[in-house]
Parts: structure tokens; C-alpha cells; sequence
């Protein structure tokens, strides 16, 4: 074992899991002296594979999700930015653009570059006034030192070879105080109680908690600012602003190491257990005909319950998802409803595969459908794995 630490640069990497699904044959390691967690071998590019809304390892390339988190990451943001004058932003793996039109609308007088490589996603936002793209990857391009007030870097860090290189790429381009917003899948994620989708995707080399990210900020030479959600187990969402660079030498982190090798141990034991309830929920779903059932969410939730449960999707009278029916017609087989479909489909039942959007999923379901039953997966989730204990 030659790879060392990309946080702290020790050699002492502890195998600790190895992703169910994986194409690209990796492995989990834990720092047993700064307890970041990171995927190995760090293989700097893969080859594009076609888009996969897997629940295991080989999800990934669809390139949608980041338009989920714009709104919330430019308030966050906007304490830090002074309205009124230009500002030079660099939207670091822009994909379809989504921030940076966000930016754009509320911030006019910035000058924004869009570093994408997948030049399959770059829309017209690219060519609109103001705007311009960058057709490259981050361990590619040299940016002119202190020339951005601002890098927004959302779900990307997660990709490189080195965040640590990677940050302090972002600290040399921005000027003296500039801001850097910097969001990464949680760690945290894993210790959800439903969860049943594989968090160690072949597209991620690196699994940052709070704790993590933190310091690897302070070692690139930023200083934390604020961290936009504490309450947040899906995201690591954190302004810093660039600091004095210096030598911050990484100590050992016990605590830290605990904390990632029992979270760890618990995902692999509720996964298991989430995994052998999904037949007992399709069996739910498949006792509600002759009702017509609905499932709202199309995406790694649903796969999962085909793939490990035996949902047949044919049986259902829709498969509606608002985002994902923009890039893709069908999915697990069966054509995508868009929601302003559903009044027709008229379902008895919708079944809602979604963590984040449940709540509002829930109202624009009986908005739509009013006085159809609206259950949400986590729900139908618990009720098995109580049947199965009892």
C-alpha cells in the first residue's frame, strides 16, 4: 500500500469497506491518524460511461442534481458578496449552468466563467452576455493568481485526485479576501436509518465530514467562515474566505477516527437489513391493487427497490419525476410522467421515492390529485422492518 493520506499525507490507510456495485474496482480507506475517509485506487480520470441511475456503485453521469442546491447556496452566499459591485465569479464545474444563472440574476454586473469539461450539458447560458465557459477539467487549467472574488465549488472536490491540490488551486486564484463557497456529499449521509443506496459511488475519491473538510481548508490556507446548515447529513456546505497561506501541520484525530469507523460499521449493517425489507415494501405496493399506484421519483430509491426489492414497474400506472424527465423519456423500463401529467393518470395512490422533496412532493401530489393517498417510502420502509422483527 504506497498511497498516503490526501489530508494530512500519512501512510496509515485502513481498508474499511468495498462498495457493493463498483465498475471501477474501489475500496474504501480510512486515515487511522486524521480520520478522512477516501477511495482508492485515485484514478485521475475514467472514461465517460452513459448515465446511470443505479442505486449501487455506478450511478452517476446523469448531471442534473446541482441545480438542486443553487437557490440555497447563493443565499448562503449573499451576506458575503456586495451587490452592487462587479464581480468576477468562477463556477467550478458549471455543468448546465444553474448557479451561475442564479448569480447572474441577482448579482448583473458579474462577470462569470464556467469551468465545465462535459461539453454535453453546456446550454445556451454559455453564450449568453456576461457569461463565458471554460471547456476543461480543474487539474488542467492554470487560472490567473488573484483574479476571482468568488469560486462556488458544489459537488465537485468530491472527483479530483487531490483536494487538497484542488484548493489550493481555487486559493491562487482568488484575490486577497476573496470568498470560496465549497459544498460536498456528507459523510453523514451513511448513518441515515433508511437509507438503502449505496453513499460510495465509483464517480467520488473522497467522503468528507464537517470535521474533515474543515481542516482541509485551514491546511490550503482558508479560513471557515460559516457552515451554511449544521442540521444538513446530506451536504457540507461551507463559505471560507482566503487566509495568510502557511504550514498548518495536520495532528492526529482520534475522535475523528472513531467517529468515521463506527458510522461506517452501522451503514453496512442497516444497509443490509434495508436492503432485505425492500421485498416485504414491493409486496406493500403490489397488495394495493387494484387501486392504481403512482410512484413519484425516479431515481436511485426507485432502482433500488426494483433491483433488490422485485417492484415490477410495469405495474404501475405512472412513474412521475419533475426533474429527471427533462434529460431522459424513460427509466427502469418504463416512460417518465412529468407531474403536469398526473391529473390524467389519475392515481388512487402515489408512493413518494424521495428524501429531500417529500414534504413539497406531498402537496403538489393532492394538489394535483386531491384525495389521493400520498405515503411516503421511509414510511412503507419502517412498517417492514417492524413486520420482520416481529
Amino acid at each position: 500500500m504506497s498511497e498516503t493520506c490526501d489530508l494530512c499525507g500519512n501512510a496509515a490507510l485502513e481498508q474499511v469497506y468495498a462498495p457493493q456495485g463498483s465498475v471501477r474496482r474501489l475500496t474504501v480507506w480510512l486515515c487511522t491518524h486524521c480520520g478522512l475517509v477516501q477511495s482508492l485506487p485515485r484514478i485521475d480520470h475514467a472514461p465517460r460511461r452513459k448515465a446511470s441511475v443505479s442505486a449501487d456503485a455506478d450511478w452517476g453521469n446523469v448531471r442534473y442534481g446541482k441545480g438542486f442546491r443553487a437557490e440555497a447556496n447563493l443565499s448562503t452566499l449573499k451576506p458575503f458578496l456586495a451587490k452592487h459591485r462587479p464581480l468576477r465569479v468562477l463556477d467550478v464545474g458549471a455543468s448546465r449552468g444553474a448557479f451561475s444563472l442564479e448569480m447572474k440574476a441577482v448579482y448583473p454586473n458579474a462577470d462569470i466563467i464556467g469551468l465545465e469539461p462535459d461539453e454535453r450539458v453546456v446550454g445556451a447560458w454559455a453564450k449568453k452576455p456576461g457569461f463565458s465557459w471554460l471547456h476543461a477539467r480543474l487539474e488542467e487549467t492554470r487560472l490567473q493568481p488573484e483574479s476571482f472574488d468568488l469560486i462556488y465549488s458544489c459537488h465537485t472536490l468530491e472527483h479530483v485526485k487531490s483536494g487538497r491540490d484542488a484548493l489550493r488551486h481555487h486559493w491562487e486564484a482568488l484575490k486577497p479576501r476573496g470568498h470560496l463557497l465549497i459544498e460536498v456529499p456528507n459523510l453523514a449521509m451513511i448513518g441515515l436509518s433508511d437509507i438503502v443506496e449505496e453513499f460510495f459511488i465509483d464517480k467520488h475519491l473522497y467522503h468528507y465530514s464537517v470535521a474533515t473538510l474543515s481542516r482541509l481548508l485551514l491546511a490550503a490556507g482558508f479560513r471557515v467562515v460559516t457552515l451554511a446548515d449544521p442540521r444538513d447529513v446530506v451536504n457540507v456546505t461551507i463559505v471560507a474566505v482566503k487566509a495568510e497561506a502557511g504550514v498548518v501541520p495536520i495532528e492526529s484525530n482520534p475522535r475523528e477516527v472513531e467517529s468515521a469507523t463506527a458510522l461506517i460499521s452501522s451503514y453496512h449493517a442497516v444497509r443490509l437489513r434495508n436492503l432485505n425489507a425492500l421485498t416485504r415494501v414491493a409486496r406493500m405496493i403490489d397488495e394495493m391493487a387494484p387501486r392504481k399506484v403512482a410512484i413519484w421519483g425516479a431515481g436511485r430509491l426507485l432502482n433500488s427497490l426494483i433491483q433488490n426489492g422485485g417492484l415490477k414497474p410495469a405495474s404501475l400506472a405512472a412513474v412521475v419525476d419533475k426533474h429527471l424527465v427533462r434529460y431522459a423519456s424513460d427509466a427502469h423500463g418504463v416512460r417518465l410522467t412529468a407531474p403536469t401529467e398526473l391529473a390524467s393518470v389519475k392515481p388512487d395512490v402515489v408512493v413518494v421515492m424521495s428524501r429531500s422533496f417529500a414534504n413539497e412532493i406531498r402537496e403538489e401530489a393532492q394538489a394535483r390529485v386531491p384525495g389521493c393517498e400520498v405515503i411516503a417510502y421511509a414510511d412503507l420502509l419502517a412498517r417492514a422492518k417492524t413486520q420482520a422483527a416481529a
